[in-house]
């Protein structure tokens, strides 16, 4: 049998998995950029959640821009917004500024409260969970693709006393942009999005409760008009540590959200490489097979398919799907999970990163708003 495999030696064999192409993907995780996505927005007052959201918007350059900021709907609960529609705003960055958005709920109200945390600026909505895009104006009202812009969110769940940052996706500017609303991810206005995306995930356990293994799977597609969703489906293959496959897929609209365990059981606690683990064994040079049930990695293979009264240049797309993917434990998780010995968490944990990207691009999308 194989020794286990070393969590950095896991990634860059991932990494590795994701480059079956030699074209470059346009978008660029570490570099600024014309136009951010927030992947997971919450403005949440429910019995067992508590949420609200901080972004954090940075112009780089030593000129003034206007970011134009968009609120996109994604879950269309009652009362809400309709499903991929937007409530956007303008907000003034002077050169070298950052500025704090808190979006949250406007308590008695009954909507979303998107305020600067100096007050300058302040904009309710019917948004309670999606995305945010920032895309930069001129003084005309007229998009430009300077690449300027970096950003980072923090969500805060204060029902659970945890809070993680998720990194904004930024988007490079090409040739100067066309000046309107319809944004294109097509290597000529702005950079594409990848074919693939990909994560690494945890199985923690969490010994003598019903809670099992969480993790969430946030995605977007920046491929549709203003309040039409889309059909995004993708095929989600999983691999345990021990590099035994299964597939399950995920359906959404314009935005996504399902916990790891729903997509499929395999992917969680205690099913994950289920059939091919072997006992614990205190053994420190224990195998792959051991540990299969405590991590593996997860690939997306996306299309994005047309609403029927969509116009013409929203097209079907393979890849044209982005996101994150957050984790969290509540007390008396063990990480360590095939390892009674080891310690359990005090309170709760939470993590979160962006989707990896394949060097891949996907095929040219376009975002059009009003």
């Amino acid at each position: 049998m194989s020794r286990s495999t070393p969590f950095g030696v896991m990634l860059a064999v991932l990494l590795a998995l994701l480059a079956p192409g030699r074209a470059v993907a346009g978008s660029d995780l570490n570099e600024v950029g014309a136009f951010l996505v927030f992947p997971a927005v919450f403005a949440l007052s429910v019995p067992t959640n508590d949420l609200e959201t901080y972004l954090a918007i940075v112009n780089t350059d030593s000129a003034a821009v206007t970011a134009h900021v968009s609120f996109i709907n994604g879950l269309a609960l009652p009362g809400t917004a309709p499903e991929c529609y937007e409530c956007d705003f303008n907000l003034p960055l002077t050169g070298n500024d950052t500025e704090l958005l808190i979006v949250r709920v406007q308590t008695g109200a009954g909507f979303t409260l998107i305020e600067s945390e100096d007050r300058t600026v302040s904009h309710g909505c019917d948004q309670v969970a999606g995305f945010v895009t920032v895309s930069l104006e001129n003084a005309a009202g007229n998009s430009t693709t300077s690449n300027v812009l970096l950003g980072s969110e923090v969500i805060v769940d204060y029902t659970n006393g945890m809070a993680f940052s998720l990194p904004a996706i930024p988007f490079q500017g090409k040739l100067g942009g066309d000046g309107d609303r319809d944004f294109g991810f097509d290597d000529v206005e702005y950079g594409k999005l990848p074919r693939y995306v990909a994560a690494d995930f945890l199985a923690p356990d969490f010994p003598n409760t019903v809670f099992r293994g969480r993790g969430g799977l946030i995605a977007f597609t920046l491929n549709f008009e203003r309040g039409r969703a889309p059909r995004s489906s993708c095929t989600v293959t999983g691999y345990d540590a021990a590099e035994h496959p299964f597939s399950r897929g995920f359906s959404f609209g314009c935005w996504g959200i399902a916990d790891l365990c729903s997509i499929s059981s395999e992917f969680c606690y205690p099913n994950l490489g289920s059939g091919f683990c072997q006992p614990y064994t205190p053994d420190p040079d224990f195998d792959a097979e051991d540990e299969c049930d405590t991590h593996g990695w997860m690939k997306l293979d996306c299309r994005v398919r047309e609403d029927p009264n969509a116009p013409p240049a929203i097209a079907d797309a393979l890849g044209g799907v982005h996101g994150v993917i957050i984790q969290y434990a509540p007390p008396g998780s063990r990480l360590r999970r095939n390892d009674p010995t080891s310690p359990t968490t005090n309170g709760w944990v939470a993590w979160g990163r962006a989707l990896y990207q394949s060097v891949t691009a996907g095929d040219a999308v376009t975002l059009m708003f009003e």
